[in-house]
């Protein structure tokens, strides 16, 4: 009986130790889940949190050089893209007023001086004498012996009183209390009317006599009639260098020596310009700035001229000078005609641009009407003087029916001519028969002419330059 109930305990005994076991099992699990737990949760507190640190840079010697790190900044003013200057050089553009002068005589009227007859007291008391306004202070009477330093008779006034007593002061005195203030006839009025500028030379009787050895031109043309035109003007060539002589033995920039002459008897004879031929001048003259018109001719030696030369005349001609050019050869690719043209390029830069003038242009009507350009030698094609047997250039037988110039800011500033007219000037009325002559040059002396009153009367030219001067300085104000 003792065995049967002993039997079923080990089983029990089995299962209280799994138990134990299970415990210590889950407890060590637990213990290294929450071992790892704190270990993964520390790690990612440190891997997410920065630590301060000091940067360092270390680079290799060999072969380099070191550098600084940029750790400094500094603050630099601005890099402008267009430079630019504080103070810049002003430019000034020239503008000039027209006026119209007249000289015109001025009517004046004679005024009869109106004779006042002195009053009857006056008369009387004439044959005393009279003195400063002291007189009657040393006086005080009529004669000597009444001399004396007291005032008996008072001091006398001519015109006013000075105090009570009589009329002139202190009593009548030397006048005998007469007035002699002087009596002004009031019917005399002043009938010049006061005018201003232009007005006011004429009123003065001032012409261009006034101004002939203040200006090198002054020339003036009435509106109403552009057939009357009056002043004077000063002629001068532009002397130029040349390699060689012309073949009728002159120099190039005089090869028609009576071409000037000419033109200058035939504008005197026709209007009242009175033309002095002053000479020549060159590019490098001061003088140069102070012409209004100069006159270039040539005819086969070629331009010579220095750079210092070319800029002088484009200064020139930027100020208001007028060149009229005329080849004399009347060939456009001769030497001449070539190196002149160089030599306007040279002064006037990308300004030289040779513009064919149209038959309306106010050149053609200043003084004659013309429906172009009067014929030159181009059109006659006579034959060319030499002397002494010298060879002449044959010409190319070309007509150039037109005249060219160059503008400067609206206003004609050269007029250059390939046909010839200082050869027409000069030459035709010498032409032998044989050669078909003697050649009528009328026209191509109008057109001179024309030529001179254009240059004078050109809005923005030296001469109107001097026109404006004039009459602001006499400008009334």
């Amino acid at each position: 009986m003792s065995e049967s109930t002993t039997a079923p305990a080990a089983p029990r005994i089995q299962l209280g130790q799994w138990k134990r076991t299970y415990q210590k099992m889950f407890a060590l699990g637990f213990l290294i889940a929450a071992g790892m737990h704190l270990i993964l949760t520390f790690s990612f507190r440190v891997a997410t949190t920065e630590r301060a640190h000091e940067a360092s840079v270390q680079a290799d010697g060999d072969g380099y050089d070191l550098v600084e790190p940029p750790i400094r900044f500094e603050l630099r003013a601005p890099r402008l893209a267009k430079s630019f200057s504080v103070s810049k050089t002003p430019s000034y553009a020239q503008t000039f007023t027209p006026r119209e002068i007249k000289f015109t005589p001025t009517e004046v009227t004679r005024v009869e001086q109106t004779t006042t007859t002195p009053t009857a007291r006056a008369s009387a008391r004439g044959n005393r004498t009279e003195g400063s306004i002291f007189y009657g202070a040393l006086t005080g009477g009529a004669g000597a012996a009444e001399a004396s330093w007291g005032i008996p008779g008072g001091a006398v006034a001519f015109g006013r009183s000075l105090s009570a007593g009589g009329r002139l002061g202190w009593g009548e005195g030397q006048t005998g209390g007469v007035d002699f203030q002087p009596d002004i006839a009031d019917d005399i009025v002043n009938l010049r009317g006061g005018g201003t500028g232009l007005q006011t030379m004429r009123d003065d009787l001032v012409d261009y006599t006034n101004f002939s050895d203040r200006f090198e031109g002054f020339v003036v043309q009435d509106r109403t009639n552009k057939k009357k035109i009056s002043g004077h003007l000063n002629f001068y060539q532009l002397r130029w260098r040349a390699s060689k002589s012309e073949p009728n033995g002159e120099d190039g920039w005089n090869v028609y020596p009576r071409a000037l002459p000419a033109l200058m008897a035939y504008a005197m004879d026709s209007t009242d310009i009175k033309i002095t031929l002053s000479g020549n001048v060159r590019l490098d003259d001061q003088a140069l700035f102070s012409i209004p018109i100069i006159i270039m001719m040539g005819q086969t030696a070629a331009v010579q001229y220095t750079p210092q030369e070319a800029k002088n005349l484009g200064k020139w001609l930027r100020a208001g000078g007028f060149l009229f050019i005329d080849d004399g050869f009347a060939n456009i690719p001769g030497a001449f005609n070539k190196s002149s043209r160089a030599l306007l390029k040279d002064a006037l830069g990308y300004d030289a641009e040779f513009e064919r003038l149209q038959s309306k242009h106010q050149l053609y009507h200043s003084w004659e009407d013309f429906d172009g350009p009067p014929p030159g030698l181009d059109n006659a094609n006579v034959p060319l003087t030499s002397v002494g047997g010298s060879a002449v250039p044959t010409r190319f037988n070309e007509r150039y029916p037109y005249l060219e110039g160059i503008f400067l800011n609206g206003r004609l500033a050269v007029l250059y001519s390939s046909k010839g007219y200082t050869h027409a000037w000069s030459e035709w009325r010498f032409v032998s028969s044989a050669n078909g002559g003697p050649l009528d040059n009328t026209r191509q002396l109008h057109f001179g002419i024309n030529i001179i009153v254009y240059a004078s009367t050109a809005k923005g030219g030296l001469m109107d330059q001097i026109r404006a001067k004039v009459a602001s300085e006499y400008q009334r104000k």
